[in-house]
């Protein structure tokens, strides 16, 4: 279970450290969803920094501060779906399902939602609902290397909690 909740904490911050990256780059490719940052809100591009290098409680103190700034529905959204991997990060998945539920409701094409999403099903031991996730972000994405390898790391996930159980339920 430790090794699950480890690849879930990966699977989020990879969809945050993501996020920050793309703020060098303006202009991704029309099917990929972008969590970019202008300077017209400092906070939230600090606290996806901070997230991407691991510092997940100052990360999320400085994505809600940029939250509390009247900012654009893409970087509310990204805000949001920032939120979502740091609280997973955290392990406090209620908390995390909240805020990613909430960047979908702004943005439904973010597929680094759906990924941070995805994450937050996998550390509860929801492994179809995690499927289902990063099925829909793979439709808004098809060519996602990140969405990929958390749709086979959750798929390997998945077949190894499967057997314990069995090996567990013929164990006496």
């Amino acid at each position: 279970m430790r090794r699950a909740a480890r690849v879930t904490t990966v699977l989020a911050l990879a969809s945050a450290a993501t996020a920050a990256a793309l703020a060098a780059d303006p202009a991704p490719p029309e099917s990929q969803s972008a969590t970019v940052f202008g300077p017209t809100n400092l906070p939230l591009a600090q606290g996806a920094a901070a997230l991407e290098e691991g510092r997940i409680e100052e990360g999320i103190r400085l994505t809600l501060e940029g939250l509390s700034i009247p900012t654009d529905p893409q970087n509310r959204a990204a805000g949001y779906s920032n939120l979502c991997a740091g609280y997973a990060a955290l392990k406090k998945w209620d908390e995390a399902l909240k805020h990613c539920n909430t960047a979908l409701s702004i943005d439904p094409r973010n597929w680094r939602t759906f990924n941070n999403r995805a994450a937050v099903h996998a550390g509860r031991g929801d492994y179809d609902e995690a499927i289902r996730d990063l099925r829909v972000g793979l439709d808004i994405s098809p060519h996602s290397r990140t969405l990929h390898e958390s749709l086979r790391i959750i798929q390997q996930n998945k077949r190894l909690m499967a057997a314990r159980s069995r090996s567990a339920i013929r164990s006496p």
